[in-house]
């Protein structure tokens, strides 16, 4: 019976036909599967909110009789998924680097994803607000803009755009 480690280099040489370029594509294979393969549940919810919000962003279009451009549509949500993947990539790396070896627990990749699919989410609340004012998105949508009013210090006017700061008018 061949010793494992034999085989398994036989089998290496074999997957890179004895070529440096060959070992160095399955190493990096390799590197880059290990670095993903915990966070793929993470990067798939951010791109599935993303892909949501696509969808009715073109609905919002053709209820306001807007021309859809696949191309600007298509390339700007390409776009955003890049940035998405990149700022939890890096969360990654900085998590990788900081705990050392691999402990399970994804703080920062988690907080990336929770950034992201809150941003998402209420996008796609404005989306649904524009399609049924009076749904039930409506109270919550008013909930939100008093949170954030009062965790920023200024009044949002969703009318207009302009935004007051309350400390000014104190």
């Amino acid at each position: 019976m061949p010793n494992i480690l034999t085989s398994i280099c036989e089998m290496f040489e074999g997957f890179s036909m004895g070529t440096t370029a060959g070992k160095v594509f399955i190493a990096i294979g390799t590197a880059l599967t290990a670095f993903y393969s915990p966070i793929v549940p993470l990067l798939v919810t951010c791109f599935v909110f993303t892909a949501m919000d696509m969808f009715y962003g073109i609905k919002v279009a053709f209820k306001n009789k807007k021309k859809i451009e696949s191309h600007k549509n298509w390339s700007g949500t390409l776009v955003k998924l890049l940035d998405e993947w990149v700022l939890i990539s890096l969360a990654r790396l900085l998590e990788m680097s900081v705990m050392g070896e691999e402990t399970g627990v994804f703080v920062l990749t988690g907080g990336a994803t929770v950034i992201v699919g809150l941003t998402e989410l209420w996008s796609i609340l404005e989306n649904l607000n524009t399609l049924n004012p009076k749904g039930p998105w409506k109270a919550l949508g008013k909930f939100l803009k008093k949170k954030g009013e009062d965790y920023i210090g200024t009044e949002i006017d969703l009318g207009d755009g302009e935004i007051e700061d309350r400390k000014s008018v104190v």
